[in-house]
């Protein structure tokens, strides 16, 4: 589809510290492959910003991610709910 991956870099200080990846059909899902914050920044809402901005670019999707299980407190603080899905390499 045209127009549907989402990428957005936040650079501070001229360094890169800040990403954001993903792609959307633009009605339906916003799937977020890669939210990366430099660790010196985390906590600072950098991440927090980087999701909003993006689904308010396409707000009438809903917005899927996967996550470390580390980042689950972070996720479920912004309003995100678990959801149950499936994962298979070539190999398996």
């Amino acid at each position: 589809m045209e127009n549907s991956n989402v990428s957005y870099v936040v650079i501070v200080d001229n360094q890169v510290s800040g990403y954001i990846r993903g792609f959307t059909d633009k009605q339906i899902t916003l799937y977020i492959c890669e939210v990366i914050i430099g660790k010196e920044l985390r906590g600072s809402g950098i991440g927090k910003n980087l999701l909003k901005y993006v689904h308010n670019l396409y707000p009438n999707t809903r917005m899927e991610l996967l996550g470390l299980s580390t980042s689950k407190a972070f996720y479920e603080k912004l309003g995100f709910r678990s959801f149950y899905g499936f994962r298979k390499t070539f190999n398996e």
